[in-house]
């Protein structure tokens, strides 16, 4: 349901950022900027949450079901939100990982079996509601593999943002594909209806020593 932008403060979610060490647990580290957009995957769509489109100043809420795009929501809902509303990391537009409820989205992804990708993002919370620390996961399904999935957590601390100015922090996490395809999914685990945000996902390949060392 699209809600104009004068309506509650459920609409408008900003967020404040941890330091590096504590805003992602495990594999999820404070990223460099991330590569060229001409090294991405070429099957990966729709990183910066651009279709479909919304008004500028508004957002609308996409339940268990609807599709962002290439992503699918697949548990509770999701905002997808103007950068009038609020400030985007880039483009017009971002998610907000909590419309009414905690949500998920994924979006699966062709991979070359043993390739090493690196995935990028940009993250922020909704500083309009409680709690300040919005929390949320990544997770990484490897598709034809007996492998149970990887998932990392992070969280952001909305104190002091604003809509205006969100503090988004970027993000990096590398993985090694173990066979033709993955399920790429970001999702809340903040209950209400103010969550982590996300904008910008890239997916790159990256060279084999670095997931060979481990390099986050």
């Amino acid at each position: 349901m699209m809600l104009p932008s004068t309506l509650s403060p459920r609409a408008a979610r900003a967020v404040t950022a941890l330091p590096a060490a504590a805003a992602l647990a495990l594999c999820v580290t404070a990223a460099r900027p991330a590569q060229a957009r001409s090294t991405e995957v070429p099957s990966f769509s729709n990183g910066g949450f651009e279709s479909p489109v919304v008004p500028a100043n508004a957002f609308t809420t996409f339940i268990t079901g609807d599709r962002l795009g290439a992503w699918k929501v697949v548990s509770g809902n999701v905002d997808l939100v103007g950068s009038g509303f609020w400030q985007a990391a880039e483009g017009n537009q971002s998610v907000d990982l909590d419309g009414d409820v905690s949500g998920t989205i994924e979006q699966s992804v062709p991979t070359r079996p043993g390739g090493c990708y690196t995935l990028t993002f940009s993250l922020a919370g909704n500083p309009e509601g409680g709690p300040a620390v919005k929390e949320g996961f990544l997770r990484v399904t490897q598709h034809g593999v007996n492998r149970p999935a990887g998932q990392r957590s992070f969280a952001f601390d909305t104190t002091g943002k604003t809509r205006m100015d969100m503090g988004y922090v970027p993000q990096r996490f590398r993985f090694r594909a173990l066979g033709p395809a993955v399920t790429l999914a970001f999702g809340s685990s903040t209950a209400g209806a103010f969550g982590p945000v996300i904008d910008a996902v890239s997916v790159t390949p990256a060279h084999p020593m670095d997931c060979r060392l481990g390099h986050n």
